[in-house]
Order: structure tokens, then C-alpha cells, then sequence
């Protein structure tokens, strides 16, 4: 199952308040956008987008989640 920690490059690092926030944008997103554990490659493409705003320096479960949720729904 894709969870942002496994997704990570590992040359990005995040404080471990980061990934917490990270993960529940991660989880918020997919339960709204309804991809769920059987879907890798729509749960790979969440966490991808998550790691780069995070990356970015938007480290908000709300802003991140809703950013997500917005793109999606504008690229369907």
C-alpha cells in the first residue's frame, strides 16, 4: 500500500511534524477524490503531488488535502 513515507526519494527529507501532516493530507485526499487501497497508481500520483507542495513549503493537512482534491477534480 502507498503511504507517503514509502514514496519518498530518499533525498527528500521532512521533519517527522511534516510527514504527519503529510500523511493525513494524503489519506484526507484520497478518501475525498475516493481512491482507495486497491488503486496504486491513483494513491502513487496523491502522494507525488503532496511530496512536491510539501517540498514547496506548504506544510498544512487542509491546504495540502484541498490544493490536491482542486487539481484533481479540475484535470477530470
Amino acid at each position: 500500500m502507498i503511504t507517503i513515507p514509502s514514496h519518498l526519494d530518499g533525498q527528500t527529507t521532512f521533519e517527522p511534524d511534516a510527514l504527519r501532516v503529510m500523511s493525513q493530507a494524503f489519506d484526507e485526499a484520497c478518501n475525498a477524490l475516493q481512491i482507495f487501497a486497491g488503486d496504486e497508481h491513483g494513491r502513487r500520483v496523491i502522494a507525488t503531488r503532496i511530496i512536491d507542495l510539501a517540498g514547496g513549503g506548504v506544510i498544512d493537512a487542509a491546504a495540502l488535502r484541498d490544493r490536491v482534491v482542486l487539481e484533481a477534480r479540475a484535470a477530470a
